[in-house]
C-alpha cells in the first residue's frame, strides 16, 4: 500500500513544474527577445507588397556598404519587434515601405554631414520589386548627389 503523501508531493511538483513553464513562457519574449520554443513569431504576418534594395557606388564607382548610410534590408520574415530576438541597426525604410529617390537623397545627405567624408559624389541605386504582380520587373532608380564642399579642392 504506497503513502497517501506520494501521489500529493507528486502531483505539487508536476504543478509547480506547470507553473515555471507558463511563467517563462511569458516572461522570456519580453527579458531576452526569442527563445525557442517560448516565442511569439508570427512568421509572414506583414505581406508586403513592395520593397526596395540599394547600392551605393563611390566617386571611383566602388560599392559601398549600405549599413552606415541606413539603407541596408532588414527583413527575416517577420514583423519588426516581433520574431527577431535582435533588434537589428535603424534603416531608412522598414520593409514593405518604399521611399522616394528624393527622401534617400536627403537621407543620405544627413548621414554624410554628421560624418566628415572625403567622397565628391556618391551614386545610388534603388532597384524597387513588387510582390503583389503588379509589375513584374524591378523599377530602377537612380541618382548622384554632389558632396563637394564650397572652396573645396
Amino acid at each position: 500500500m504506497n503513502s497517501p503523501s506520494v501521489p500529493r508531493k507528486r502531483r505539487t511538483i508536476e504543478i509547480v513544474a506547470v507553473g515555471v513553464f507558463i511563467a517563462i513562457n511569458v516572461i522570456a519574449p519580453f527579458a531576452v527577445g526569442e527563445l525557442y520554443p517560448f516565442t511569439v513569431s508570427p512568421m509572414f504576418r506583414d505581406q508586403p507588397k513592395q520593397y526596395c534594395t540599394y547600392q551605393l557606388f563611390d566617386d571611383d564607382g566602388n560599392k559601398l556598404e549600405l549599413e552606415p548610410y541606413g539603407l541596408h534590408l532588414v527583413y527575416d520574415g517577420n514583423p519588426p519587434g516581433l520574431g527577431m530576438g535582435i533588434e537589428a541597426a535603424p534603416t531608412l525604410h522598414p520593409f514593405g515601405e518604399v521611399p522616394d529617390i528624393e527622401t534617400v537623397e536627403q537621407h543620405v545627405l544627413g548621414v554624410v554631414r554628421r560624418h566628415d567624408s572625403s567622397l565628391n559624389c556618391i551614386r545610388i541605386c534603388q532597384k524597387v520589386v513588387c510582390c503583389n504582380g503588379t509589375r513584374p520587373e524591378a523599377e530602377v532608380r537612380e541618382s548622384t548627389i554632389s558632396l563637394a564642399r564650397p572652396g573645396a579642392e
